[in-house]
């Protein structure tokens, strides 16, 4: 009996374990959320400065609710942890209470056996009357063996009655605790019943605007062909450089060849040179690869506000809207800063887009658009997260970095390239 309650003790420990293990996840996970929460909320009370509705105010709603949406869940996570917590606990507690009764038993059973012992015989005579003297010593044996047996049998039930206790408190907690997260997200189902009427409210009011919002759509348009045409054309001279750059490197190596030919020397060794980059911006392209979904965000604050490629229009049904890169709704004077190291080949101002920071990483370029200032110049070696300026916020109170990533002329997904917040 005593090894089934061992048994049992190092079972309840394991699962004790792990449930703090996955408790601590999503407790991780919960305070981040409500860090975006909070994050989000700033930039809506910014947005929200404007009487009328605008786009920015509808994203900023938009990653409110989606942060709400994600908090909600991991409470909902954590108070299914607790119930399983819970029921096995309970398990655990009926066992330890079943264990302790047939332990009860059994020290019963030992002191009957013991009060028969004593009623039919005298302890001495029963040991003197051994017929030899090992016999005698045996006898003595059985007897403190008894004796500590009942002992120990004592002890086992007191630990199993200290260990049923112990879970019986830790039983009370776990369903105060699972109380208040129910109360939690009752408050938070609440709070996002709320902002999907404002959603609603400004959705609504958005829709009355069409005018305004499909000349805004154009602007936009616009906008970006200037900084797509600006972007290929600086990306198209920077592989010209390139590329004259390499082909003199060969011509030189050549040259140097021949020399040695003439001269009796044999180089059996010929550099590699690559006949878009240098060595040095190879390497660089190599390390700018290797950290997909490592790089960090070009603002500190903020989230994606519009996804990349061509998605549908918050208001306008049936409208589609192509976006280069992702937009990051942030708050206003956000510094923005580079996500990798590597050279300014661009500083550059673009009608819609404000100043535009490009910066090439060997094959790979990064863009930041829509910048209010600039802390860099053209031809400057920066590292990661070296700042590049400040984020420009326009007439609707709205701060939002246009980030773009291009590998030559292909354009890329930013969002598969920033670690996942």
């Amino acid at each position: 009996m005593k090894t089934v309650s061992i048994f049992l003790l190092l079972l309840l420990t394991s699962l004790v374990a792990f449930a703090q293990k996955s408790k601590s996840q999503l407790e991780k996970e919960k305070e981040e959320n409500l860090r975006k929460i909070q994050e989000a909320h700033r930039i809506l009370q910014e947005t929200k400065s404007k009487k009328e509705a605008t786009l920015g105010q509808l994203s900023a709603l938009n990653q409110q609710i989606s942060a709400r949406n994600a908090l909600i869940n991991s409470i909902t996570k954590e108070i299914e942890l607790l119930d399983q917590d819970i029921l096995e606990t309970e398990d655990f507690i009926a066992a330890l209470e079943s264990d302790i009764e047939v332990l009860k038993d059994e020290y019963a059973e030992m002191i009957y056996t013991a009060s028969k012992v004593n009623n039919y015989y005298d302890k001495l005579t029963f040991i003197f009357a051994s017929e030899s003297f090992n016999q005698m010593l045996q006898r003595i044996k059985y007897f403190r063996q008894y004796s500590e047996a009942r002992k120990s049998q004592v002890e086992v039930i007191e630990k199993v009655k200290a260990s049923l206790a112990k879970q019986k408190r830790r039983l009370e907690q776990k369903k105060r605790e699972k109380q208040a997260l129910i109360d939690n997200k009752t408050t938070e189902t609440r709070n996002l019943e709320e902002l999907k009427v404002q959603q609603n409210e400004v959705v609504k009011e958005l829709s009355n605007k069409e005018k305004e919002l499909i000349k805004e759509l154009e602007n936009r348009k616009k906008s970006i062909r200037k900084l797509e045409k600006l972007i290929t054309d600086l990306i198209k001279e920077e592989r010209e450089k390139a590329e004259r750059e390499a082909a003199k490197a060969a011509k030189e190596a050549k040259e140097r060849e021949e020399k040695d030919k003439h001269s009796g020397r044999s180089n059996s060794k010929s550099a590699h040179v690559s006949p878009n980059l240098t060595p040095e911006a190879n390497n660089l392209s190599n390390s700018f690869a290797g950290n997909m979904a490592k790089l960090p965000w070009p603002v500190v604050h903020g989230s994606v506000s519009h996804h990349f490629g061509k998605q549908p229009h918050p208001v306008l049904k049936g409208v589609y809207v192509e976006n280069l890169g992702v937009d990051i709704q942030t708050l206003k004077d956000e510094q923005v800063r580079s996500v990798f190291r590597g050279k300014v080949i661009a500083v550059a101002e673009v009608p819609g887009m404000n100043y535009v920071v490009m910066v090439q990483h060997g094959d790979y370029f990064s863009v930041y658009a829509k910048l209010k200032t600039v802390l860099v110049k053209t031809g400057q070696e920066i590292d990661a997260k070296s700042p590049l300026g400040y984020i420009y916020t326009d007439k609707n109170d709205v701060s939002e970095l246009q980030f773009q990533i291009w590998k030559n002329n292909e354009k890329l997904d930013p969002e598969k390239w920033l670690y996942i917040k």
